[in-house]
């Protein structure tokens, strides 16, 4: 994927239309030095390793005066966004992926001046999001950012204000972690409290994803401010909370379920679970049925899950959770599912032959197991 996105985002066409917008207000920019340091070798560059080539020429073509730099870059950049969302935006655009290596100039070459360099990534926001170079500022300078946060969430645009939350994310993908958020999440929360009910699902859905990140290091300290959260809830705040439990729900973690509405205390029974599969060769699928029943006569919802363990190089076997149906049981309306599971090779998991077990898990608790011999 990353090749992909390194032709298509940072390449020789939208590299000379940055070096003419720049040369527009800048007439001492040797826009053809500019391009051709940003192209060489570009086709043998990562993304990643392009993303840096573009903010190096950057450096190495503006004025040396940061402060002279930065007006000539804002001057520069396309209009802001008008849309609420980076739905659907064209990634090779120079308001797409290029923004990376720009708001990356600021916190590489701007780190020593927070006012001036802040308000430019504050700017910036509205473009592409600045939502990686400003993780160096938080690291830098925690209290000071904390404080212009809590002011940009009364900023009128969304870009902005999602900017606080998605900055803040203790494990935001692709970049530098914040083990201090890890430790101690209550900062981002304070800060969250005041976005749960934006008017934008933008900002919901950072949001959203921010205390997921949480959930991975501190489960309690999420569930215990979605339940409160849980009350009184609009339609659009029971989607975040939602949405921010997602990795507990798959863990089957109680106080999670509970706030989803499922019950871990649920009485199954009986339970019917068959492997039809029992040797599955690589390329093929594996094949499964279900049924259950329980003796309650109101209709309960559940969840269902399956967990595969695949053996490792070890000879150890390593759980995932797979997502397999929510539905409605009772009494008198008991559930029969049955569930194809394709096992192909994909660039993130190495197979290896050998013994594999399947366990079912609904609403939170292991109900059945089998196992199944994988052929690599």
């Amino acid at each position: 994927m990353q090749t992909t996105l390194s032709k298509n985002v940072i390449n020789e066409q939208n590299t000379r239309e940055l070096a003419s917008v720049i040369k527009k207000n800048f007439k001492a920019f040797d826009r053809t030095a500019f391009i051709s340091e940003v192209t060489k070798n570009l086709p043998d560059l990562d993304l990643g390793a392009r993303l840096k080539q573009v903010t190096l020429s950057l450096k190495n073509h503006l004025p040396a005066d940061y402060e002279k730099a930065l007006k000539i870059i804002i001057k520069s950049l396309p209009p802001a966004k008008k849309m609420s969302s980076l739905d659907g935006v064209d990634l090779a655009a120079l308001d797409g992926f290029m923004m990376i290596s720009i708001t990356a100039y600021v916190s590489n070459y701007g780190l020593d001046r927070y006012e001036l360099s802040m308000e430019a990534l504050k700017i910036m926001t509205s473009r592409f999001s600045s939502e990686f170079a400003i993780r160096y500022f938080i690291k830098k300078y925690p209290e000071e950012t904390l404080k212009t946060f809590a002011e940009w969430l009364r900023d009128d645009c969304p870009h902005v204000r999602r900017l606080v939350s998605e900055g803040m994310r203790p494990r935001l993908p692709l970049n530098i972690a914040l083990p201090e958020f890890k430790k101690d999440p209550s900062p981002v929360i304070r800060l969250l409290e005041r976005l749960k009910d934006d008017p934008e699902l933008y900002v919901r859905r950072s949001v959203a994803n921010n205390l997921n990140d949480i959930s991975k290091d501190n489960p309690e300290v999420v569930t215990t401010l979605l339940k409160k959260w849980n009350k009184d809830k609009s339609p659009e705040r029971k989607w975040l909370i939602k949405h921010a439990l997602r990795t507990l729900e798959k863990q089957g973690n109680a106080a999670a379920l509970k706030i989803l509405g499922y019950s871990p205390e649920l009485k199954i029974k009986p339970v019917d679970f068959q492997v039809i599969t029992k040797t599955v060769n690589l390329g093929d699928g594996l094949e499964m049925s279900l049924s259950i029943s329980t003796p309650s006569k109101l209709p309960e919802p559940v969840v269902i899950d399956y967990l595969i363990f695949h053996m490792k190089a070890n000879g150890a076997l390593s759980p995932k959770v797979f997502k397999w149906s929510k539905k409605t049981i009772s009494k008198d309306r008991p559930l029969s599912l049955t569930k194809f599971h394709s096992i192909r090779p994909i660039s993130t998991r190495k197979y290896y032959s050998g013994r594999h077990e399947v366990h079912i898990q609904v609403n939170g608790n292991i109900i059945a197991k089998g196992e199944f011999t994988l052929l690599v």
